[in-house]
């Protein structure tokens, strides 16, 4: 770990030096940095973070301007890191891109442009970061520019994008991942159905919401070979808990901590799910223990998970 964090520091270091300093080097001096193998730059630079392969690497030199655009350093861009700040025009990264690409006005949708321009069609790993500026736009360039992906998290959308997610589907033939922060609303079973058409290596779900009928039986009908099925806080009445165990006979790992609508310690559930290797239900509850509680006074039980799932 050390040696990791030392090699990023030194990478860094130089990388902050600006083009004025990089050609008053002498050429004696420079040749090696020239010369360095791309393969070589390549391995060390996957230690660095996306924000330092667009901005800083590339200014070093053109060896590592080479580097930098290899596309394998560009397959998992996961941008939901510090999303609140580091794409506010006044973030150190906007800073770095005026200062350096001369860019007026720097957004998320230009980096992400930038990212996936990187990658070449490669991308397999994407997660987009909540408040989007443009969700329909930034949806659509990920479909038409990443055709290999396998893993994709997607923030709660507005009403209108959350409704096309079924059209967008078939453009990811290799996906095996989907991360949805809200369940969409009245969607879920034609999006259920787009996945099993035209996704034949998905195995894997997590979304948060409430799980009606439909829903419980979108997933076993069209779903019933996911072997990663995560609901946690969400509104999850039993009847429809028991159907999703009883339906989705290869699930491996289900997590439903924090729901609402069932009880942890229910004999039926722990049957049904005796079979799953990992099962997580810590924190649940039904909703009438959870009336009760309130018509006693317990202030403590109605936390943001209750109002979050209901």
């Amino acid at each position: 770990m050390e040696t990791a964090v030392q090699e990023k520091t030194i990478i860094i270091s130089a990388a902050a030096a600006t083009s004025t300093t990089t050609r008053r080097m002498s050429s004696a001096a420079a040749a090696p940095w020239a010369d360095m193998e791309t393969d070589c730059l390549v391995h060390v630079f996957r230690r660095l973070d996306l924000d330092d392969l667009a901005s800083s690497a590339p200014l070093v030199c053109r060896g590592w301007r080479r580097a930098a655009a290899d596309p394998s350093l560009w397959r998992a861009l996961d941008l939901r890191r510090d999303h609140l700040a580091r794409f506010m025009p006044w973030g150190p990264l906007a800073a770095a891109f005026k200062l350096r690409f001369g860019v007026a006005r720097f957004h998320f949708a230009g980096f992400l442009r930038l990212c996936v321009a990187r990658a070449r069609g490669s991308a397999a790993d994407v997660a987009l970061p909540p408040l989007l500026a443009s969700p329909a736009a930034e949806l659509d360039l990920v479909s038409l520019e990443c055709p290999r992906l396998r893993r994709l998290a997607i923030p709660k959308l507005p009403a209108g994008d959350e409704a096309r997610l079924p059209e967008l589907i078939p453009q990811w033939p290799l996906l095996e991942h989907l991360e949805l922060e809200s369940k969409p609303s009245s969607s879920f079973p034609t999006l259920a159905a787009q996945l099993a058409a035209h996704c034949p290596r998905f195995t894997s779900l997590k979304t948060s919401g409430a799980v009606k009928p439909e829903d419980a039986a979108a997933l076993t009908r069209h779903l019933p070979r996911l072997r990663s099925l995560c609901l946690d806080r969400s509104y999850l009445p039993r009847q429809e808990l028991l159907a999703i165990l009883s339906g989705c006979r290869d699930l491996r790992e289900l997590s439903a901590r924090g729901c609402v609508g069932f009880d942890e310690n229910d004999d039926e559930v722990k049957r049904r799910a005796a079979r799953i290797g990992r099962f997580e239900v810590a924190g649940s509850r039904a909703v009438d223990e959870l009336e009760d509680e309130f018509a006693a006074g317990d202030d403590e039980s109605c936390g943001s998970s209750y109002v979050d799932v209901m």
